[in-house]
């Protein structure tokens, strides 16, 4: 019955996405980041219902009125330029056999990106996309965090099984970035009712993230509170808030939970830690000797290339967003993604500021401003997960992309009612 309720639910979309293109990019995104073939059991788990969409999605762009290609863009040109990068490094890689499996997902959460920034082209569009991603996460989120409740937190929460969000330390950084936007459309919704239901998703997606016992998640959490902490207006309330929801649940979780968080002052004898440094080591080795290629994606994990820099030690994945960007494609592609990164922060940051004494695109530097901390949060606790091509970190530059055209294209019809009123003319001034 699951099987056949997902399916019709995936064909009704593809139905609507061949009369609305856009439909295509918000089933193709719940396909992505929520994963809902995980949880049937029977012949829909096995279906290619996420390169179908992806097809239809394609087509019907191209057969429809809408726009091909976003505006051209500084960060879009370094998106294009590290997905090229990466593919003439695939030829390279230590076992293409092995890689291109992995290229082959990387390209089309790329290529998401790439038809979101193009369709989502105004605020209702934006505001369908953030909702889809934030109810994909909260579905696992609320059954986590109610299951930790009522656990008394004696077990983890994890993520659908074989997917990029099923380790719970994976999941946290996933539910995460999801707060943020959560928070936006709880400050956009007119309805009560709504902001209600999200605030108790976002304290129930609190408790989830401790539930993971995920102790990158926890200093994630931690460093979220503090980013909004200097952000919202009436810290007060806040402090109040949010202090109620995370005294409230550490109250259920049990001395497990606690004795997790203390191995962090451990780590110099933690075998978890030290084994990532390892991994560390062999990214970086791999990706100076044989510079400046790396070794594919996922490489550095295999037998041949761990072994040889560490014979007697089992092998890891990366466990850094950015030692695996080095090992997989080396320094160059370390390079080109470390300026995505850091474009995106200066993108959220213009559009911030162009609609700071705006009204009309007030959403605009809100959105952005939320999205800047998910993009915190993902650097700093990516930095302990291999989440490098994330689907939700692709959406957010996607995001980004889209509202600053829109930012850009207001202030610049500003600017041009400015210059072509008659008060300000200055032949007009001496008439």
């Amino acid at each position: 019955m699951r099987d056949l309720f997902f399916l019709i639910a995936t064909m009704a979309g593809i139905g609507a996405t061949l009369i609305y293109p856009f439909a295509g990019v918000l089933l193709w995104t719940w396909l992505s980041v929520m994963s809902p073939q995980s949880d049937a059991y029977g012949f829909a788990r096995t279906l290619p219902l996420n390169m179908i969409v992806a097809g239809v999605t394609v087509a019907s762009v191209f057969i429809s009125r809408e726009r091909k290609l976003p505006s051209s863009d500084a960060l879009l040109w370094l998106c294009a330029i590290f997905l090229a990068w990466c593919t003439l490094n695939g030829f390279a890689a230590v076992d293409p056999d092995w890689s291109w499996p992995y290229w082959d997902r990387t390209w089309k959460v790329f290529a998401l990106g790439l038809f979101a920034a193009t369709l989502a082209h105004n605020k209702l569009r934006l505001h369908a996309l953030t909702w889809v991603v934030v109810i994909s996460l909260f579905y696992y989120s609320v059954k986590g965090g109610l299951f930790t409740i009522l656990s008394g937190g004696g077990s983890h929460v994890y993520g659908p099984d074989g997917t990029i969000i099923g380790d719970n330390n994976q999941l946290a950084l996933a539910l995460l970035m999801t707060l943020p936007l959560a928070n936006y459309l709880r400050s956009q919704s007119a309805n009560r009712w709504v902001s209600w239901a999200l605030i108790a998703a976002m304290g129930l997606t609190v408790v989830a993230v401790l539930g993971t016992y995920s102790r990158g998640g926890f200093i994630g959490l931690a460093v979220l509170c503090l980013a909004a902490l200097l952000r919202v207006r009436n810290k007060l309330i806040y402090l109040v808030v949010a202090g109620t929801v995370l005294v409230s649940s550490l109250y259920f979780m049990p001395n497990s939970f606690f004795s997790r968080l203390h191995s962090i002052d451990e780590y110099g004898t933690d075998s978890s830690f030290q084994g990532r440094v390892t991994a560390w080591h062999v990214a970086y080795n791999y990706a100076r000797d044989h510079f400046p290629f790396g070794a594919g994606f996922y490489g550095p994990q295999l037998a041949q290339v761990f072994h040889t820099y560490f014979p007697n030690e089992a092998m890891r994945a990366a466990h850094s967003i950015y030692f695996q960007v080095l090992g997989e494609q080396g320094f160059l592609g370390l390079a080109l993604y470390l300026l995505i990164l850091v474009g995106g922060f200066i993108k959220a940051h213009q559009i911030a500021r162009a609609s700071r004494n705006n009204p009309e695109k007030a959403w605009a530097g809100e959105l952005a401003a939320m999205i800047q901390l998910g993009l915190l949060v993902f650097c700093l606790s990516g930095a302990a997960l291999s989440m490098a091509y994330y689907d939700v970190f692709v959406l957010y530059l996607a995001m980004l992309l889209s509202l600053h055209k829109q930012v850009a294209v207001v202030a610049a019809d500003r600017k041009l009612v400015r210059l072509s009123s008659p008060a300000r003319h200055p032949l007009a001034a001496k008439q």
